[in-house]
């Protein structure tokens, strides 16, 4: 962490409450639930009110102006904004992050207050559980078209690669098409060094405001497309590319989320060259849609090569094409209904057509690469693609810690044949919540399902043998013992129903709702 002028700025920031708890309790849960919706009339009503009101107390007056000013993107008086930010004013104004006109005071990027979610480092000097990033002002504030250089804030997606990053301490990073930094800015928390590669020099100037203000000096800001400004291979990488599939007929390329190729080749070609820039046993997180039709081979799970390096796709949404062009027409800013909407709609459709495309999907690309440079023909690696479009449960430890145990399980099973399973003990997450569907009247249940409490909360159906599995999966049994007990009780042959219960512990294992344990060679 370093101390530097913009630092102070944001130390200033902090000290007059310019955080997302403290807006919150000053706007009401209403109003900040209206902003998630991009509707920003709520806050601006609020905040002008309270600077109308001379009765309001000095610090809500200073609140309110600097979030009328860095994030609903509003002129306030001189005065308003020099009395909160102090000695600061002068250091705004130099960096360009305010604009004195007349008697007022305008922003012209948005700075906005970030509450840091759990899994994230903190700890490392008062205020640090929040961030400050600089971004354009964008949907929220701004009625027109967005511009091609536009640099985004962080958004839904940026959110969700934040969540799932896994936050182990590491010596290098990189992070993969900036943007206004978020990614970077929190690898910074627990890397020794933090490589950020972007295509707009906009965003890494941008980013590199962000950095200052909080106080980070250990990023390395590169200017380049995608992995080309990377030379070193790093320990982490994490990447929420400009994926979005754009018609290249279309008059605008957002640099933020268009890469200008043609479809998915973008993140095609970027993850197909992931494992070769990470270091032995590194691991990468990414974001991304792509496409599916009725001849496509596979998606990310199959476009690897390298054989030291396991790649798990989770697909979390998937669109049809109409659904998927609104999506993208409307987040550009353009009126739904106006000649220019349904250009850009018809441009959409007739993409995808030429591709014959089917549905696009979003989803999450992890990769690890094995622990030592030289490649085995047993890495226990694996290639797998799992589609969850449920809701993530509660995290208390955040939701990379739990990919990270799947991962970790998976790797173990790429490996264990039928034999070592049989010979495993097993025990049930304790998350796990079983239910028990009746028909009225009936003394046995129609169904049984059981419900994951933590990770993306999956529900899973159980047969009679299976629930009975874990029920009894306390780790004190191997799989071995508790078939043959299950099938002296269910009155079935313990080969088939030993045979049955691999394939079932294996698939409920893969999900992390079962935890292997040791076999008796184990003790």
């Amino acid at each position: 962490m370093t101390d530097l002028p913009l630092t102070r700025l944001g130390e200033t920031l902090y000290r007059a409450g310019y955080t997302e708890p403290r807006l919150r309790q000053l706007w009401g849960g209403p109003t900040s639930e209206a902003l998630l919706r991009n509707d920003a009339a709520p806050a601006i009503r609020a905040c002008s009110r309270l600077l109308a009101d001379d009765a309001t107390a000095s610090a809500d007056r200073g609140l309110a102006g600097l979030a009328l000013l860095f994030h609903l993107h509003r002129s306030v008086e001189i005065e308003t904004i020099r009395t909160v930010l102090g000695e600061s004013f002068d250091t705004a104004a130099e960096a360009g992050l305010i604009e004195i006109t007349d008697a007022e005071v305008c922003a012209p990027f948005a700075l906005t207050p970030y509450d840091l979610p759990v899994g994230v480092p903190r700890g490392f000097r008062p205020g640090d559980e929040n961030l400050y990033l600089v971004a354009d002002h964008g949907t929220l504030t701004n009625p027109d078209v967005l511009d091609g250089e536009f640099v985004l804030g962080l958004g839904g997606a940026g959110r969700t690669l934040v969540s799932i990053t896994p936050r182990e301490p590491v010596e290098l990073a990189a992070d993969i098409g900036t943007g206004c930094g978020i990614q970077a800015l929190l690898l910074a928390r627990h890397s020794q060094k933090v490589i950020a590669t972007d295509i707009s020099h906009r965003a890494l100037h941008l980013a590199s405001l962000s950095a200052q203000i909080n106080g980070v000096d250990t990023i390395d800001f590169r200017h380049g497309s995608l992995l080309e400004p990377l030379h070193e291979r790093v320990d982490l990488l994490v990447s929420n590319p400009p994926f979005v599939i754009t018609p290249r007929s279309t008059d605008t390329t957002f640099e933020y989320r268009d890469g200008g190729m043609t479809g998915d080749a973008l993140v095609r070609a970027l993850f197909a060259r992931i494992p070769t820039v990470l270091a032995p046993g590194g691991r990468s997180v990414c974001l991304g849609n792509w496409e599916t039709t009725s001849g496509s081979g596979g998606g990310p799970e199959t476009w690897v090569s390298e054989n030291d390096t396991s790649v798990f796709v989770i697909e979390r949404e998937a669109l049809d094409p109409v659904a998927y062009a609104e999506t993208w027409v409307r987040d550009g800013g353009i009126p739904r209904a106006s000649d220019s909407w349904n250009t850009a709609v018809t441009d959409w459709l007739d993409d995808f057509d030429a591709r014959a495309v089917e549905e696009i999907v979003f989803g999450y690309v992890l990769m690890v690469r094995a622990d030592n440079d030289v490649p085995t023909i047993d890495t226990g690696t694996f290639r797998t693609s799992v589609r969850i479009t449920s809701a993530p449960a509660n995290n208390p430890h955040g939701l990379a810690e739990f990919l990270t145990t799947v991962i970790a399980i998976r790797t173990w099973l790429a490996g264990a044949g039928p034999e070592e399973i049989a010979q495993t003990t097993f025990t049930r997450s304790p998350d796990l919540v079983e239910h028990r569907h009746f028909v009225p009247g009936e003394s046995e249940p129609s169904s049984i399902t059981l419900e994951q409490g933590i990770g993306l909360g999956q529900v899973f159906d159980l047969d009679t043998a299976l629930a009975g599995f874990v029920s009894v999966a306390d780790g004190s049994l191997t799989l071995r013992q508790t078939a043959g007990a299950l099938a002296q009780l269910l009155e079935v042959d313990a080969t088939a129903l030993e045979d049955q219960l691999i394939a079932q512990v294996r698939a409920l294992a893969a999900a992390g709702a079962l935890l292997p344990g040791s076999g008796p060679e184990d003790g």
